[in-house]
């Protein structure tokens, strides 16, 4: 029940911010622009190397590597955790392409844009989605003794990439926070509706002997 609630409240967390991008709220969106502009400020060439290459691999590489990991290797807990995140990704693929759609938010302009400019709309991040949802379903999934530890350091991978879409001129701040709310209260939903997939774990724990 804590998951639903969770999911529940970051559900309305997006609703709102969704709206107040969607209304080009006057102090939100000065704030959001300010803060862009602060970040998207490249400090040096290794730390901007750095943040492109986590905006161009720090999802999809990642995250699918982790997951095509933990169910070829992983143990039941594992290959578990590996259903979660396909479910949580199939599911927020598509709905963050309609968010972005209805929204419809520009992407910024920038003269320090580091990546080749991208054509969809900006709100939300579809990088802070998926990194974001990965992230937060391992937390929750592996949580004690030196599981914690790989879960913390994915976690900060997933931040670093959320950063890096501002850093790199890809986005606004609103457009990651939004992704991030989205992201986890998928997670937490899925997480949330684990005890009904026991006949799709104990197929695949079948498969796997």
């Amino acid at each position: 029940m804590k998951y639903v609630i969770a999911s529940a409240i970051l559900f309305a967390g997006f609703a709102v911010l969704a709206l107040l991008v969607l209304q080009n709220n006057v102090p939100v969106s000065a704030w959001d622009r300010s803060t862009f502009v602060s970040v998207n400020n490249p400090s040096g060439k290794t730390i901007s190397k750095i943040m492109v290459e986590m905006s161009k691999y720090g999802r999809e590489a990642v995250w699918i590597g982790i997951t095509a990991l933990l169910f070829i290797i992983g143990r039941k807990d594992g290959r578990k955790a590996a259903v979660l995140l396909t479910i949580a990704f199939l599911i927020l693929i598509p709905l963050g392409t309609i968010l972005k759609s209805e929204v419809d938010r520009p992407r910024p302009t920038s003269d320090n844009l580091l990546v080749p400019p991208e054509t969809d709309a900006s709100f939300p991040s579809g990088h802070a989605v998926i990194v974001s949802a990965g992230a937060t379903i391992l937390l929750l999934r592996f949580n004690r003794g030196k599981q914690i530890i790989a879960s913390i350091i994915l976690a900060i991978e997933a931040a670093l990439v959320a950063y890096s879409r501002v850093y790199v001129g890809a986005h606004y701040p609103l457009d990651v926070v939004g992704g991030i709310l989205l992201g986890t209260a998928v997670a937490c939903a899925v997480v949330a509706s684990s005890k009904y997939l026991g006949p799709i774990f104990s197929r695949i724990d079948s498969m796997k002997r």
